[in-house]
């Protein structure tokens, strides 16, 4: 067992679990799901919620089997030593993959809109240092590092749409379903990928102090996320229209409509504000699921000796997953990228609950391996 005794509240866990599906969807999706679905995209991210829902039935149900086991932990009791071995090895090959993924995003976002003359490197380095410390100060401290940065976040989020209300075009609504339920279906599959991200609830569960209303809080949480994701979507078709997925940022685009009178401009900056602050808690909650994994596959009883080499591990990544330069991570964003990403957060945890069903159904008499 590892030594962070650390423990969050169902809020806190609800307050991670926001800008871990937001902080990157929020300026990415609008693009992708208009590319598919057109006019009739602000309706994808509700299919895509399906994904979410059936990711956090997963992990209450593998909680409720295996209390105060992860994802990693409870992969061994169900599978068997070897095959959980080999479960884990998979995600510990993956989770810095995607959080390279997280901190490439975020060097390039910040670099082409904000800092164009700083070292990219600058970028990311320092950022995944900010979070190395966060991880490393343990469970608790990222829970409330979170209440706070996503409270900013919620606020100056709702401030960008209120300011872009007297720019709103809504009879860009219509055509309404011009082609269709299909090009929906397909917009829905960028939105589904990020709403599997729920599944960090596995790795995070045994955390959590007090579970009365866990099941509530988290259909909560995933309301609140598909209703900023849509009316994310729907803002940025009355503003942009049929030139959103020309954009890979239409978020900062729509942003800079805003000017009131000659002294409220370049509110553009508000939107960089709320990706540092997002991005910020995304990438600490990954690190220490990255990190409380490897230091479970291995048996060891601390993970923070672990922090820094991974997080330079995630770096490495950072670089390793784009070799094209400029606008790489816009390639990755991809269906192939978003079948990828739900193999490993929708599929594999789907597959193991589904052992962990069939082997309680095949032993009714014996105890539960939760329990040994």
């Amino acid at each position: 067992m590892l030594t962070d005794k650390g423990k969050i509240s169902v809020t806190q866990l609800a307050f991670l679990m926001f800008p871990a599906i937001l902080a990157t969807a929020i300026l990415s999706v609008p693009g992708i799901t208009m590319h598919y679905a057109g006019h009739d995209m602000w309706m994808s991210p509700f299919l895509g919620s399906m994904v979410g829902m059936l990711a956090i039935g997963i992990s209450l149900g593998l909680d409720r089997m295996y209390p105060g086991k992860t994802l990693i932990q409870s992969s061994l009791l169900i599978l068997g030593r070897w095959p959980g071995k080999i479960v884990g090895l998979l995600y510990l090959t993956f989770l810095p993959h995607l959080t390279g993924l997280i901190i490439r995003e975020y060097g390039e976002f910040i670099v082409y809109n904000a800092l164009p003359r700083t070292p990219m490197f600058v970028v990311m380095g320092t950022m995944v240092v900010v979070c190395a410390i966060n991880v490393r100060l343990g469970i608790e401290v990222v829970g409330r590092t979170s209440q706070v940065f996503v409270t900013l976040f919620i606020v100056l989020l709702a401030l960008i749409f209120v300011l872009l209300i007297g720019e709103l075009h809504p009879a860009e609504f219509f055509p309404f379903m011009e082609k269709g339920f299909v090009p929906i279906l397909k917009g829905a599959l960028a939105p589904a990928a990020w709403f599997s991200e729920y599944i960090v609830l596995a790795f995070l569960l045994p955390y959590v102090n007090r579970r009365k209303g866990i099941g509530r809080t988290m259909l909560g949480s995933l309301i609140f996320t598909t209703t900023a994701m849509t009316v994310t979507n729907l803002f940025c078709l009355f503003l942009i229209g049929d030139l959103t997925d020309t954009f890979v940022f239409p978020v900062l685009i729509a942003a800079r409509y805003i000017t009131i009178a000659d002294f409220l401009q370049h509110i553009e900056a508000i939107i960089i504000a709320i990706w540092i602050f997002g991005i910020f808690i995304k990438i600490s909650v990954f690190l220490y699921i990255f990190a409380t994994s490897m230091a479970e596959w291995l048996g060891l009883k601390d993970y923070k000796p672990l922090v820094s080499p991974l997080s330079f591990l995630c770096m490495v990544y950072a670089y390793w997953i784009v070799t094209n330069g400029g606008g790489g991570i816009a390639s990755l964003v991809s269906a192939s990228a978003n079948v990828y990403t739900m193999m490993f957060l929708l599929v594999i945890p789907g597959l193991i609950y589904m052992a962990a069903l069939l082997k309680k159904i095949w032993k009714p008499g014996s105890k539960d391996g939760a329990r040994k």
